[in-house]
């Protein structure tokens, strides 16, 4: 196949390419060229913005469209009405964040969507990203119909992970001692490997499977205790998890950038975001690798890192310590 991808050279984007390669498709990436310019054996590359400047799309012809990067309805709107003509099929990467959790029931598929106050918004925040995605699935599938594919991801990690939000954990585990995690711990934890959302991707295109579908994962249940019991198992590690309560995190203010990819004590309509139904992905195609896999693939990918690299999330190892100090024994 002739694939047209929008985006593809960062974390997500840059391992479809690697999975589109893998199965021997003809890959063409359409980008600003500002993130990792290095040539891609095997790859062509178009120089544009989707945000007026498509002209190195125009005559072009592909076989299938891979988005990777559309956040803003009108921006989409423009990339999508122009393949129309040149591709017949067009696969989006949206989120699980386009469902509205305030209701507290589980989530699939027919689940409520969230909506925006000002559908014109083009900032981009926590309240508007949600909403603005809907508009940008609403786009797509008014010009492509019966010919798109809407791929909802939870929590994407594994290597190249430049959130930073999985690997805080991993990186806590990994270097042993004690360390700080909320009383609750019992919350669900879902997220998807990269390589697994990649290859799934390439899937679904190479098939040209249109509809809706989330990609979740692991294909196991696991809470946050699992998880960081797992790590520590894996990385043979002397950790030791030290509770802190509701009031102590309240207290000394320790938001959910501080414990990434986890929810507050009282905001429980989110853990339906880590309870979604994999079966119906599953039946499609999609697999999952082992946890360890995931671990150890973030885990690599980390040390590669230059030494003075800033983490983006997480607790800082100075505050970590100074509320360490503060925790009653």
């Amino acid at each position: 196949m002739d694939i047209l991808i929008l985006g593809g050279t960062q974390f997500v984007g840059k391992h479809i390419t690697a999975a589109a390669l893998k199965n021997n498709h003809n890959v063409t990436l359409f980008n600003r060229g500002k993130t990792n310019t290095e040539p891609i054996d095997g790859v062509t590359t178009l120089i544009g913005d989707r945000d007026g400047n498509l002209d190195a799309l125009k005559g072009k012809k592909f076989d299938a469209v891979i988005d990777v990067c559309g956040y803003l309805p009108r921006v989409v709107k423009q990339s999508a009405e122009l393949l129309k003509k040149l591709v017949p099929h067009y696969v989006f990467i949206s989120t699980i964040s386009v469902y509205d959790h305030a209701n507290g029931e589980p989530i699939d598929i027919d689940s409520p969507l969230a909506t925006l106050e000002d559908e014109s918004t083009e900032e981009i925040t926590g309240e508007t990203y949600g909403g603005l995605k809907v508009l940008c699935e609403d786009e797509i599938l008014e010009i492509y119909e019966e010919n798109a594919t809407i791929i909802r991801p939870g929590y994407i990690v594994g290597p190249d992970d430049h959130t930073d939000r999985f690997g805080y954990w991993i990186r806590r585990v990994a270097n042993g001692g004690e360390m700080l995690v909320p009383e609750n711990d019992d919350q669900p934890m879902q997220f998807i490997d990269v390589r697994d959302l990649a290859e799934w991707t390439i899937r679904l295109t190479e098939k040209k499977q249109a509809g809706i579908y989330n990609a979740v994962g692991p294909n196991e249940k696991l809470t946050l205790a699992d998880l960081l019991v797992r790590m520590k198992k894996h990385f043979n590690s002397d950790s030791k998890f030290i509770k802190v309560s509701k009031e102590f995190i309240d207290e000394n203010e320790i938001s959910v950038t501080d414990f990434p990819m986890l929810f507050s004590f009282e905001d429980t309509a989110h853990y339906n975001f880590m309870e979604i139904e994999l079966r119906p992905s599953i039946s499609q195609g999609l697999t999952h690798r082992t946890v360890e896999d995931t671990i150890q693939a973030s885990y690599t990918y980390i040390k590669s890192l230059p030494s003075d690299y800033e983490f983006k999330c997480g607790l800082s190892d100075k505050r970590h310590d100074e509320l360490l100090k503060k925790v009653e024994r």
